[in-house]
Parts: structure tokens; sequence; C-alpha cells
């Protein structure tokens, strides 16, 4: 029995669509998806860059509701910042750049996200421009958004309703002058 309360998938799911009304026309995606071809322009492409702890994991215990068998839970919360790279493509791809990036640094985008998955900053947008393998400039602009998303896990928990020690050993105590 594991549980995990958000996956990395439904972060993204999020973000996508608080994208998708800014760049009317265009089709949000995933990168690094196998055998799928980049949808035509205008378009954004989203890359998962990188997922770094914001402190240790805690834990919280829930014990068992009956004794027998003593197993309750434990709950893992770790927040976490997660960094994905938005790259707009198309003739526009730098007022969508400009337009999301402006709305993600408000708090407006704060309110648009659910409790658990809120948005933390954003990079400048930078042009990337790109060759295509006919040898055609695409317009692209980048920025790096960065979102926290706290993940929970529940594991399985053994809990004792009482010990009994077998025998006691004689410690010696010291004492200092």
């Amino acid at each position: 029995m594991y549980e995990t309360s958000i996956t990395v998938d439904q972060v993204i799911d999020y973000l996508a669509t608080f994208i998708s009304p800014f760049v009317p026309g265009a089709e949000v995606v995933r990168a690094q998806v196998n055998r799928v071809p980049m949808p035509p322009n205008p378009c954004v492409v989203l890359t998962e860059i990188l997922q770094r702890d914001l402190s240790i994991p805690y834990m919280d215990y829930t014990p068992p509701v009956d004794p027998i068998p003593a197993v309750g839970t434990a709950t893992i919360s770790g927040p976490t910042q997660f960094d994905i790279q938005v790259d707009f493509y198309g003739p526009l791809a730098g007022d969508f750049c400009k337009a999301v990036k402006s709305a993600y640094r408000s708090q407006w985008a704060f309110s648009q996200f659910p409790a658990n998955i809120k948005p933390l900053y954003t990079s400048e947008g930078h042009q990337a421009p790109l060759t295509t393998g006919e040898q055609q400039y695409e317009s692209r602009w980048t920025i790096t958004v960065s979102i926290q998303y706290n993940p929970t896990v529940i594991v399985p928990q053994e809990f004792a309703e009482e010990v009994t020690v077998e025998s006691t050993e004689p410690v010696d105590i010291f004492t200092s002058l």
C-alpha cells in the first residue's frame, strides 16, 4: 500500500492549462514523448529540467484503527521546486512568451493553481532561434518557470500497543566530582 498525493504529470497538466489562454491557436505539449512529432506552429513545448527538494522530508504518523494488525500509516511530505522549460514557437512566439511571463509573475497566477501547486518565479524570456532539418529559421522564445509542489507519499507503518521488557541489566551511574 503506497499512495502518492500528486504526480509530475498532474503538475505539467496544471501548467499547460494555465498557459493555454495566453497562446490562442497554439497546441501546448509535453516534450520528450517518443514517436510523437512536434506539432505545427504555433505551439508551446514543456520540458522538465530539474526537481529540487526545498527541505528534508517530514513525517506524520497515523496509528491503526484496529490494533490487530497494528499497522497504520506514515505520511512523508517534501516540498519540491520543479523547473520547466517553456518553449514558444511560431511568428508570435515573443508575444506569447511575454504574456505568459507577465501573468505567471502576478498574484493572479498564484490564485489559478491548486493549494498543493504554486508558481514561484520565472526567468526572463530569451530568443533561442532554431534551424529546422530543412535549414529554415524557426522563431522560438524560451522561459524557465519554477513551481513548488508538495507531494506526499503514504506508506505502511507498524505500531506497538505495549512493550514488555523481559530482563533488566544493572547500569553503572557515572557521577562527577
